[in-house]
């Protein structure tokens, strides 16, 4: 099959790419359905030879194939059920199988007449997500009216966040902003807990604000941000010349998974008069249950808002999203942060909608159909009962650890992430206090936990600790699994206490 390179328009080679494909397919689900046997992380690349360059002539399928087997046995397995490192979950099938079809199809995500049913379909999946948040409109309301949200799919919770800051910034320096930039303004700052992730600080550089650009805001010991700490600042700011233009609020910190108190934040955020940003990458899955939602009360009052449905909704990467409460309220200057150049189309009596315009991305894959069909595949209320799951699985975890004499819980978990470490027996000589040695022993503990094969523990570093972290996402995983893989921890702890 060395020469079969495209699929041809006339049908012509119809069947060799049948047959050709379901060998892909076969590759596939081979792989995934022993996703369970293989290491939840292999850190051997196996790579081919350090200097690569393409072949001349090309290579035969058959050995690109053999070549494909040995990536897949290697790096990252999130759809081991024990994979409990990040926040990385495996794939929904319909997903899996709906990129092939986007890719098939090559559409561009530029201009309404490059991918008319995807943009519109992106528009309507968008709105109702912003209606899921409360931000402007209800989904009753009509098309045109003018407390419609807008939202966007971009490539990742970074450049929503990106995104988010640059239009507070603008919206904050109005047409002045747009025409001349920070030239000889004051420096303009945004405010954001310490647990912030750190594509803040990728924002603050990339829109001209230095690194003193975020004012990071120190945060209690449960992980959420001080509000009475970003008042301060943002009176110190003031009172230091410089220009406040936002506030953020995460739902779902990266190390705790921790929901900052958004309806203070909001608030502070109407008396002051700021931008309101809500860091939702992660936790704003939540919003799908009855039974969590209030635990995002605040969210409704956001200006901005990060999703992405790849974190916690199973739909592959990359699948993220940028939304915003009314596109049409004339000081937030939407229209002029974003659009440049190209003319919408009018088709069939309404105005078609470049949806190229209004994100920094140009060319974009189509990123809907996998979204779209996951939902519509799985259901809102089928999502919710998972979520809900995975959530009192942590709320478990968490009273195990906290139940254990040689753990030590570091917070109450809010969402499914659980961080903790091994601190030896808490009475008598047993118990370790230096901070050097228990780092050093839960460090071990997690590569011995990684070598077993039985799951995967991220290691971060969490107020000058190191700790054990449990993300637990997959939908598969167990109370069994959990216990063994304490029963582990333990196990590993005591030994190597005993040794050092």
């Amino acid at each position: 099959m060395k020469d079969l390179l495209f699929i041809e328009p006339d049908g012509s080679n119809r069947e060799e790419v049948r047959r050709l494909g379901y060998r892909f397919v076969d590759l596939l689900v081979e792989s995934a359905s022993r996703a369970a046997e293989r290491m939840p992380l292999n850190r051997d690349p196996g790579l081919i030879g350090e200097h690569y360059a393409p072949s001349e002539e090309g290579r035969d399928v058959d050995l690109l194939l053999d070549e494909i087997r040995g990536f897949l046995d290697r790096g990252m397995n999130p759809a081991h059920p024990g994979y409990m490192g990040h926040m990385d979950t495996l794939a929904s099938a319909i997903g899996i199988f709906s990129d092939a079809i986007v890719s098939s199809l090559n559409n561009n995500m530029l201009a309404w007449e490059m991918s008319p049913v995807f943009s519109e379909l992106e528009q309507r999946v968008m709105r109702w997500t912003c209606g899921l948040f409360g931000l402007g409109a209800t989904p009753e309301d009509p098309d045109d009216s003018e407390r419609r949200p807008v939202g966007h799919l971009v490539s990742g919770g970074t450049l929503a966040n990106v995104t988010a800051m640059w239009v507070a910034r603008n919206a904050r320096g109005g047409s002045t902003m747009d025409e001349h930039g920070l030239f000889g303004q004051p420096p303009y700052v945004f405010f954001a807990s310490e647990n912030a992730h750190f594509s803040f600080r990728k924002a603050a550089n990339l829109l001209g604000l230095g690194r003193e650009g975020w004012v990071e805001i120190p945060a209690e010991d449960d992980g959420r941000v001080r509000v009475d700490a970003m008042a301060a600042a943002i009176r110190s700011a003031r009172a230091a010349g410089k220009i406040p233009c936002a506030v953020v609020g995460v739902a779902g910190t990266t190390v705790t998974g921790s929901v900052d108190p958004l309806e203070e934040i909001a608030e502070l955020a109407a008396r002051e008069r700021l931008w309101f940003h809500v860091d939702a990458a992660y936790g704003g899955a939540i919003a799908f249950s009855d039974r969590l939602r209030p635990r995002l009360a605040g969210i409704e009052h956001a200006d901005s808002v990060t999703f992405n449905p790849q974190k916690w909704l199973f739909v592959p990467k990359t699948c993220a999203s940028i939304l915003f409460r009314d596109r049409h309220q004339p000081e937030l200057h939407l229209r002029e942060a974003f659009v440049y150049g190209m003319s919408n189309r009018t088709t069939q009596g309404r105005t078609r909608v470049n949806l190229g315009e209004w994100t920094l991305q140009g060319t974009r894959r189509v990123d809907v159909l996998k979204l779209y069909l996951t939902l519509e595949h799985f259901g809102r209320a089928r999502l919710a009962r998972m979520i809900e799951r995975q959530i009192d699985l942590a709320q478990n975890f968490a009273g195990a650890i906290a139940a254990c004499p040689e753990l030590e819980l570091l917070h109450h978990p809010e969402l499914n992430i659980v961080c903790f470490r091994y601190r030896g027996v808490r009475t008598g000589a047993n118990r370790i206090a230096d901070n050097e040695r228990l780092d050093f022993i839960n460090t071990k503990i997690q590569e011995r936990i990684e070598a077993s094969g039985l799951g995967w523990l991220s290691l971060p570093h969490y107020r000058r600790r190191t700790i054990l972290r449990a993300v637990i996402l997959h939908p598969r995983c167990t109370e069994a699994l959990l216990d063994r893989i304490l029963d582990e921890v333990r196990s590993a702890g005591r030994e190597l206490a005993g040794t050092l």
